[in-house]
C-alpha cells in the first residue's frame, strides 16, 4: 500500500469513507441508467464522532505520532474553509440548516459566531425584509442595509431592532469529547479539510489535491441534500448503515 493510502479498516471512518463511496458508485450508476437526472449521493451518519476520533483518525492515516502541537492550527485552517470556502481551489462552504440562526438586534452589534446574513427584517415583521445594497449607494435607498466592518448600518427612516436570520459558526472542539453537528453527521468534512492542511504543511501536493476534491464532493452534497430536505419541508436525516 502506497504512502497516504486509505487504511481504516473496521475504524468508524473506514466505515464512512466505504458507505461514501458506495453512494458516489450508486450515483454513478443511477445516472447511467437514467441519463439526465442527477442522484446525490447519500452521506450515511455511521457513528457519532467527537475530536478525539478526528485527531485520532488524522494521526492514523498520516502515520504520523508528532503532530500534536501543529493540529489546533490546522483545525483553525480548515474551520476557515468550511465556513468560509475557498476561492482559490473552488472549494465551496458549509451551509446546512443546523447552522441557521437568528436573534434581534437592539444595535448594529454583530453576533460572535456570525458567518453570513440570510435575511434582515424590521423587527417583529417576518415579511417586512431590508434590501442588501452596496454601503456607498446606502443614501440612494430606503428599506436597506450593509455591514460597515462588524456593525450593521441601515438606510435612512429604518431603526432598530431588526431581526437578523443568519449563518453561525458552530462549536469549535477543544477538548477530545467535544462535538458539533458537522463533526456528528458529516465528519468526512471535517477529516478532509484537516488533511488539506496537513498536506500543504508536509507539502504533499498529490495529498493535497486528493483530499481537497474529495472536501469538495462531500461538502456539495452535503450542501444539495440539506438544499432538498428543507424545500420538502423534511429535515436533514442520514441513514445509518
Amino acid at each position: 500500500m502506497g504512502r497516504g493510502a486509505r487504511s481504516w479498516g473496521n475504524s468508524p471512518l473506514g466505515h464512512l469513507h466505504h458507505a461514501y463511496s458506495r453512494s458516489c458508485r450508486a450515483g454513478a450508476r443511477h445516472q447511467a441508467v437514467f441519463p439526465g437526472k442527477s442522484r446525490i449521493p447519500r452521506i450515511r451518519r455511521v457513528h457519532q464522532m467527537n475530536y478525539g476520533q478526528l485527531k485520532a483518525a488524522l494521526v492514523a492515516y498520516t502515520h504520523r505520532s508528532d503532530l500534536d502541537s501543529i493540529i489546533p492550527t490546522f483545525l483553525e485552517l480548515a474551520e476557515q474553509r468550511i465556513y468560509f470556502g475557498e476561492d482559490t481551489a473552488n472549494a465551496p462552504a458549509v451551509r446546512v440548516a443546523a447552522m441557521r440562526a437568528s436573534v434581534s438586534l437592539a444595535n448594529g452589534a454583530r453576533p460572535a459566531d456570525f458567518i453570513e446574513a440570510i435575511k434582515v427584517n424590521r423587527g417583529g415583521k417576518s415579511n417586512e425584509y431590508l434590501e442588501y445594497v452596496p454601503l456607498q449607494q446606502m443614501p440612494r435607498y430606503s428599506a436597506a442595509y450593509n455591514w460597515d466592518g462588524d456593525t450593521l448600518v441601515l438606510s435612512q427612516y429604518e431603526k432598530f431592532p431588526v431581526d437578523l436570520i443568519y449563518y453561525k459558526k458552530l462549536q469549535t472542539p477543544s477538548a477530545d469529547s467535544d462535538t458539533n453537528w458537522i463533526i456528528g453527521n458529516a465528519p468526512q468534512v471535517y477529516i478532509s479539510s484537516l488533511l488539506v492542511e496537513y498536506a500543504r504543511w508536509a507539502r504533499d501536493d498529490v495529498l493535497g489535491a486528493r483530499e481537497a476534491g474529495i472536501y469538495v464532493s462531500t461538502v456539495r452534497a452535503l450542501n444539495s441534500r440539506d438544499m432538498a430536505a428543507s424545500i420538502s419541508g423534511g429535515a436533514l436525516r442520514m441513514r445509518k448503515r
